[in-house]
């Protein structure tokens, strides 16, 4: 009788239940036919179908990515990859337990990248090998002998300070070749990492890469390019093109032609002011382009060490102007500029130099900006599209809005700059791309320093630029972006110092005089209640 009770009293809780009108006329009771049923039958089904369907869930992936970018998605490219992907790959992390804290949410973000390849291929595998350095000598030693380094992190717990040792790493098989990454805690770049590495194992060569107009060199920490070379190594053969020197007619006769070689994908050009291209050069360079992919990094104003301006490389200038580009003989300044450094002798003095200027404003929608969120343009002309000769022309990178020119005569020096006048301010195109039917892509950048170590920005991303690029040009889109996994950033829009003054002092007044308002009207209220 209890139970009947019981049973009662639950079949009168389900009936009193408010629903919407629209389901007003919906019985639970009698569409499930729980007055059949016992109240602790009904409980324990109810526990079952709750367990089982958390079971279930728990390995269905219901990630909703709604960052501009995808910045926490695997990249299309990526996903393709391991898709055609003929050998199983195995990705292995190697974790200590003692993880400080601080770390466990980056671990977290890096399972949950490794997952994703897993999901993307029925051909990757991931295993995640935890265990304690000092207690697990075997598993040390594993990890050891593959490559996988202890990690120093510093921790600060009230007036102490600890150095605990951690393992952190991945190994990745393909077949029987094996790529390491000692240290996976570098989350904005682990996609790159890891996809660049299956890209290495799962191919017989990589796409091979020319460079012209910067000598290689042989002492690593002296090589110009050496930031792009270590970067881009990973997924491209970077050869740099010894260009012959012809000093005479006759040695010109005596020498063998100058020949890319038609296994190069895309030919970087660069325009160094310690190189000058010759006829045969040119017409090379010209030759390649009408199937290959070429990338110009040019001068309108060439300026060498000392500052010094000169004149531009006139034969790249005129080879460019056959694909519908202008290089124009000036130099862009702009508002939104890097810092340089005007101290010496222990002293440090940094100011903002309008020559060197940065931007984000990137034509929407393109695969070449995925994860860039700023590029810098180290004393950049203007490079204006003009259609020509079947070449469509679309402008990729402009300088931002409070920018202007120097033209005939050039101050460089930063604290001698005269400030621009209103009507002088004008956005300019800094990057264009030229392409026709049935002939290879071209892209022209106005700074011939736009990869050189000595003038990348902490904060820009122009190395990430041109990988993306590369990707394009060089893979077929095979690896196109996915050179970082970071967040863009987007500048507030720029607006005039007096709506900048109006939002201020609109901060500053609005909110104390709400609650101010607030307070007299509760005081005029609380008079008229007592009247």
């Amino acid at each position: 009788m209890k139970n009947d009770h019981n049973m009662k009293r639950f079949i009168d809780f389900f009936k009193h239940i408010q629903v919407p009108k629209t389901f007003a006329r919906l019985n639970f009771v009698e569409m499930f036919g729980l007055d059949r049923y016992k109240t602790s039958a009904v409980i324990v089904v109810s526990i079952a179908i709750f367990l089982a369907s958390n079971t279930i869930l728990s390995l269905i992936s219901l990630r909703l990515d709604l960052s501009k970018g995808k910045a926490y998605t695997l990249s299309d490219s990526t996903k393709k990859m391991v898709k055609e992907i003929d050998k199983a790959v195995s990705l292995t992390l190697y974790s200590s337990k003692n993880l400080p804290p601080r770390l466990q949410p980056l671990k977290r973000e890096v399972l949950d990248i490794l997952r994703e390849y897993e999901r993307s291929s029925g051909k990757v595998t991931l295993s995640i090998i935890e265990f304690n350095p000092d207690e697990d000598v075997d598993i040390t030693t594993e990890a050891q002998d593959l490559g996988i380094t202890a990690v120093p992190i510093r921790e600060q717990a009230q007036s102490e300070v600890s150095l605990t040792e951690i393992y952190f790493g991945l190994a990745i098989v393909y077949g029987d070749v094996k790529n390491v990454l000692p240290q996976s805690l570098d989350v904005e770049n682990l996609e790159y990492n890891v996809t660049s590495a299956i890209y290495q194992m799962t191919r017989e060569s990589l796409p091979k890469v020319a460079i012209m107009g910067i000598p290689d060199s042989i002492n690593p920490q002296q090589d110009t390019l050496g930031i792009f070379k270590q970067v881009a190594g990973r997924l491209f053969d970077i050869q740099v093109i010894t260009t012959p020197q012809f000093a005479t007619e006759e040695e010109q006769v005596d020498e063998e032609p100058f020949v890319i070689e038609p296994d190069v994908k895309t030919l970087l050009v660069i325009d160094s002011p310690n190189t000058e291209f010759t006829p045969q050069e040119l017409a090379e360079i010209d030759r390649f382009a009408k199937t290959g992919n070429v990338i110009f990094m040019l001068n309108g104003v060439p300026l060498d060490d000392n500052l010094t301006t000169g004149d531009p490389e006139a034969g790249l200038i005129e080879l460019v102007k056959k694909y519908g580009i202008s290089v124009e003989k000036n130099l862009i300044l702009s508002g939104r500029s890097e810092f340089v450094n005007l101290g010496g002798g222990g002293f440090s003095l940094l100011v903002p130099y309008p020559l060197w200027i940065w931007t984000s404003d990137f034509v929407p929608e393109s695969s070449m900006f995925t994860g860039v969120g700023r590029v810098t343009f180290p004393w950049a002309s203007e490079v204006k599209p003009q259609e020509r000769n079947g070449y469509k022309v679309q402008e990729l990178i402009s300088s931002g809005k409070e920018s202007w020119e120097q033209k005939d005569s050039f101050v460089l020096d930063p604290q001698q700059i005269p400030e621009p006048a209103q009507s002088d301010l004008k956005v300019f195109p800094v990057a264009v791309e030229s392409t026709k039917k049935d002939a290879g892509k071209i892209m022209a950048i106005g700074s011939s320093r736009f990869i050189l170590s000595n003038y990348l920005s902490r904060d820009s991303q122009n190395v990430e630029f041109i990988l993306n690029v590369l990707g394009d040009y060089a893979s077929d889109g095979a690896l196109s972006g996915i050179s970082s996994r970071a967040v863009n950033l987007y500048p507030l829009p720029e607006l005039p110092e007096s709506i900048q003054e109006f939002y201020k002092y609109a901060n500053i007044i609005v909110l104390p005089g709400i609650f101010s308002l607030y307070g007299m009207w509760r005081l005029w209220k609380r008079n008229q209640t007592r009247g």
